[in-house]
């Protein structure tokens, strides 16, 4: 794991001027703490294929231990397993769960999209092309 000077010393120094210009001296020393800091492995349940109470379920089948989110009901934040470990599960592989951060979680709780309307996500990430077969890899 990177200390917070290393990390400082790995980012545009204009990235960390404007961090400093825009936050205390402490803020940004919290920001470059979480970003040298392992990031747990987060999930939500896809309410289309499945529900929270079946994933925990599968889960728990499973040996794998997670904390429930008080802020969001089907998300989940896992203990004792890897995301590598959870895309082997049938639950990953049949679309009944996301690996997703929870700060991702957070735009469609607030913007509430209803039916019709339209939202762009700028800050998604591109998906991979997998060129040996053709298709999209998720």
């Amino acid at each position: 794991m990177l200390s917070v000077l290393e990390v400082k010393r790995k980012l545009p120094k204009d990235f960390v001027d404007k961090l400093y210009e825009n936050f205390s001296p402490l803020t940004v020393d919290k920001i470059l703490a979480g970003m040298c800091g392992e990031r747990s492995t987060t999930l939500r349940a896809n309410a289309i294929k499945s529900n929270i109470q079946e994933v925990m379920n599968i889960l728990k089948q499973n040996g794998i231990k997670f904390d429930r989110v008080p802020w969001y009901v089907d998300a989940l934040i896992i203990k004792n397993a890897s995301e590598k470990e959870i895309q082997k599960l049938d639950i990953y592989e049949n679309g009944y769960i996301y690996l997703q951060s929870l700060s991702s979680m957070v735009p469609p709780l607030v913007l509430n999209p209803q039916e019709n309307e339209k939202v762009l996500d700028i800050t998604a990430a591109p998906r991979q092309q997998n060129f040996s077969n053709g298709s999209d890899d998720e």
